[in-house]
């Protein structure tokens, strides 16, 4: 029993002695590990290559295009077309004759053409080079904030994936640590009531002592229980995050110690640094550039387009492909559409009103983060508060429990003081396990929410 007991104290003094500061290599592992498989993360770079996709299309609609057009009809029936050949020359004719007294001038029939061939073709290629249009040069300004704005939504995620990641990490540390100690603790127990069932066999004691006991063993049990159940769900989120079946092994790396918890700030430059840096901010931004652009794209619909159009094949009667049969064109076209049905105006007023919204987010957004970075720093300081007064706590149950146990060895103090006492000291310990690991949580939040 003295051996447990003896153990159990090296245990929980470790708990109050570690200072060195060190850095828990398997978690910047599974963190890389996480920023590689997650799959909300891949849905969101998959959203930026589409951006960027949509970008480089934008780019094309400055150069030219090259088109080939094949047409071969065959009609019949339709519109004619009347040239009154006979009406016009035979009169004519008939005067030469009788003049030449001859019939060398023929009687000419009207000439009734159908307006339509019978059959036709025309392949040619079509080169459409854009002169003057002012909606592709917006159109390319917006799909480049759109793809900057996705990329600031990529890292905003990232950094809220690290995040979780670390906090989900530091959780289920937290659960091994409280399911070691409590197991401890349970060992200890269950020796002191095999003792205390061999004295009450001898009439050394009284049954309530051994009541006693069996109270404190269920309860120690029930906290297993209930730190093996976090425990669990804290490894099913964590796998969760690094897209792994959700019972892996995690690799607890338990060696890290915690070292003096420094103090917090949220001084203007803390606050300066968290609205210039935080990547929601960027992206709001990019959108409202970008709704901006889209209110000149709509006003430029207003101005006209020219374009360059230069056309080159060959057509006739038959399929034919001869230097008889082919024709070059150019033509600058222009199209300027000079009423719309007011629908350009409502498309500018909806664009402006976008822009408007998106800058009143922005300025929610800015008051949030002013809130978060002082809701973060205080709740850092409240945890690191916490710890210093856990580590103080755990220091005066160990010195209470070393009184009382050697009180107790000597006949001095009840069993119940010597429960009492190591109870004490149990859940100092396991207080300073959560406030160690949530002091860790505070800390992840805080550099989050400061953009550290």
């Amino acid at each position: 029993m003295r051996k447990s007991l003896l153990s159990l104290l090296l245990c929980l003094g470790g708990l109050v002695g570690a200072r060195a500061q060190t850095s828990p290599a398997a978690l910047d592992a599974y963190v890389a590990e996480g920023l590689q498989s997650n799959l909300a993360l891949k849905g969101q770079t998959l959203s930026l290559e589409k951006s960027l996709r949509a970008l480089e299309e934008a780019k094309g609609m400055f150069l030219p295009t090259l088109d080939l057009n094949a047409r071969y009809s065959r009609a019949a029936g339709g519109r004619t077309i009347e040239f009154p050949v006979g009406d016009l020359l035979n009169p004519v004719y008939g005067t030469l004759n009788q003049v030449t007294g001859s019939d060398r001038f023929p009687t000419l029939q009207n000439v009734n053409t159908p307006f339509l061939r019978p059959q036709e073709h025309e392949t040619k290629l079509r080169l459409v080079q854009p002169v003057f249009q002012p909606g592709i040069h917006y159109n390319h300004q917006i799909k480049s904030l759109q793809a900057e704005g996705q990329q600031a939504a990529v890292q905003t995620y990232r950094r809220q994936l690290e995040a979780d990641i670390r906090t989900g990490y530091f959780n289920y540390l937290k659960a091994v640590k409280a399911i070691s100690l409590y197991r401890q603790v349970q060992a200890l127990q269950q020796a002191s009531l095999r003792l205390n069932q061999k004295l009450l066999d001898n009439q050394k004691i009284t049954a309530d002592v051994v009541y006693a006991a069996r109270a404190d063993l269920a309860d120690t049990e029930l906290k297993i229980a209930e730190a093996e159940k976090n425990r669990t769900v804290a490894a099913a989120y964590f796998n969760f995050l690094l897209n792994k079946p959700l019972d892996t092994g995690i690799q607890a790396d338990t060696t890290f110690s915690f070292g003096d918890a420094p103090a917090v700030s949220t001084d203007a430059a803390v606050v300066s640094a968290a609205l210039r840096n935080r990547e929601e901010l960027s992206q709001l931004r990019y959108g409202i550039q970008a709704a901006a652009r889209g209110t000149r794209l709509y006003r430029g619909n207003a101005l006209p387009t020219l374009s360059l159009v230069v056309d080159y094949g060959f057509q006739g009667a038959s399929y034919r492909f001869t230097p008889a049969d082919d024709f070059v064109q150019g033509s600058l076209v222009l199209n300027w559409n000079l009423f719309g049905g007011l629908q350009n105006r409502s498309r500018i007023a909806q664009a402006d009103l976008d822009r408007q919204r998106l800058e009143t987010q922005y300025e929610e957004l800015q008051a949030q983060i002013r809130l978060q970075a002082v809701e973060a720093a205080e709740n850092l300081a409240t945890a690191r508060q916490a710890l210093e007064t856990n580590r103080q706590r755990v220091a005066s149950a160990r010195r209470y429990h070393e009184i009382v146990d050697k009180k107790y060895r000597e006949g001095a103090a009840l069993y119940v003081e010597y429960l009492a006492a190591l109870t004490t000291l149990t859940n100092a310990a396991s207080g300073l396990i959560l406030a160690e690991y949530d002091y860790q949580v505070r800390q992840v939040e805080y550099k989050r929410v400061t953009a550290q």
